[in-house]
């Protein structure tokens, strides 16, 4: 992630909405890779100048950073909707992966998890990334163990279990992650997912 697309702010930037551009940017990371993203791409999607973008974001990495930092708040306030604070147990964790299943099946959705994209693309070479993986992964980890407490108070699951098998949902969804950015047919994410669910009552 070692980019040299960095410019002297000259004048005023031009004022934008930075919520706007980096919804913008999110989805043009998550889509074409960090590598594969050239701030040409970034000016033409956003309608902004590079002396604009620079002076807010100061570079290709940093404007990689925010728009990381903002699909994270945005995915894990999904998170915490469907595991943290809902009132089911096993029932909500069918539906997160429902929800997964959805964005496959009806968006023909193929980019995976942007946490993850990263973690496989810049991981070794970007050590500074490593905090945004360690975040998202102890997130869905949480939102997984307040789902299977919710599951074991209402008898639907085994106390004991709860923290193996927040592990092993962890290792499901980011493993699913890398497949369907992969190319992996909806066939065999659905298999997945389907399985998943229902070692969750046989456990």
């Amino acid at each position: 992630m070692a980019s040299t697309e960095t410019t002297p702010q000259i004048g005023r930037p031009r004022e934008f909405d930075r919520d706007a551009v980096l919804t913008t940017v999110v989805e043009l990371f998550w889509g074409k890779g960090f590598s594969a993203t050239s701030v040409d791409d970034i000016v033409e999607r956003t309608g902004l100048s590079k002396s604009s973008l620079y002076g807010a974001f100061g570079s290709k990495d940093e404007l990689y950073r925010a728009a990381l930092d903002r699909y994270l708040i945005d995915h894990h306030a999904m998170v915490a909707s469907m595991l943290m604070d809902s009132s089911q147990g096993l029932d909500d964790i069918d539906a997160f992966f429902d929800r997964i299943w959805d964005q496959v099946d009806s968006a023909g959705e193929d980019r995976g998890c942007l946490a993850v994209n990263t973690a496989t693309e810049l991981g070794s070479s970007e050590p500074t990334l490593i905090e945004f993986g360690t975040q998202h992964r102890g997130f869905l980890r949480d939102g997984f163990t307040a789902a299977l407490q919710r599951a074991v108070d209402l008898g639907e699951f085994n106390r004991h279990h709860v923290a193996d098998m927040a592990n092993i949902l962890l290792t499901t969804v980011l493993g699913l992650a890398v497949m369907i950015r992969g190319g992996a047919s909806a066939a065999e994410i659905h298999a997945h997912l389907e399985s998943t669910k229902q070692s969750l009552r046989q456990t």
